[in-house]
């Protein structure tokens, strides 16, 4: 009986089975009233410490969390805004603030709670919304222990995989990410990155005429 349970609950199973497809499927299915709609770069979604009525679908686009000025983690296509939070407390933890035009389907917060508490693995679904989010923490946490430069280079190798382009040998982080954006997001000051990006264009590695992230070879960010 114990192996059954190791095996229906096993953290693959979870994933495959309760992923981001699943659950907006689940609410679609379920008649969940919701709103489809674009949203203008710059857009705050929802705002930290007030209440947090309504709970975004990201189907394209990229979404920064944002807590009191600093940039603690960024979302993207098949990714959930609104459900950070434990499921009891209405207040957002985050801004979530759009760098980009996004696509998403907006759903209110109560009806989502309501109808995942009314199944009888709906929780699985929070659960792995907050795991996801957890990570994302830790591994931010770990970053900030690092001299700048290393943090710079942690930050932009974890975000290429999920918002970068290849283009040949060359690989184009998303234009949303900007100097700025990468420098509050990996708490170093804008001379700090400034001077890192001078050094890394001398060295050949980015392209430093351009305004964005275009790397010649990513081999440096694992050094």
């Amino acid at each position: 009986m114990q192996e059954m349970l190791v095996e229906l609950y096993s953290h693959r199973v979870i994933r495959n089975r309760f992923n981001y497809e699943n659950f907006l499927d689940t609410l679609l299915e379920n008649r969940v009233p919701y709103t489809k709609k674009t949203v203008p770069k710059q857009t705050v979604l929802i705002m930290e410490k007030e209440i947090d009525p309504v709970v975004y679908f990201i189907e394209s686009g990229v979404v920064s969390l944002e807590r009191e000025g600093q940039v603690i983690s960024f979302l993207g296509a098949s990714q959930i805004a609104g459900l950070s939070n434990t499921f009891i407390i209405e207040e957002s933890l985050y801004t979530f603030r759009a760098l980009e035009r996004c696509s998403v389907y907006a759903f209110q917060r109560e009806a989502v709670v309501e109808l995942l508490l009314s199944m009888q693995e709906g929780w699985i679904y929070l659960y792995m919304n907050h795991m996801n989010h957890d990570g994302f923490l830790v591994e931010q946490c770990l970053i900030m222990r690092e001299p700048s430069e290393i943090r710079l280079k942690h930050c932009l190798a974890a975000l290429l995989p999920k918002y970068a382009v290849l283009e040949g040998e060359t690989v184009i982080l998303e234009r949303c990410f900007t100097k700025k954006i990468i420098s509050n997001y990996a708490n170093v000051s804008t001379k700090t990155m400034t001077q890192t990006w001078k050094n890394w264009s001398d060295e050949g590695y980015i392209d430093g005429a351009a305004n964005q992230f275009i790397f010649h070879s990513i081999d440096f960010l694992q050094e």
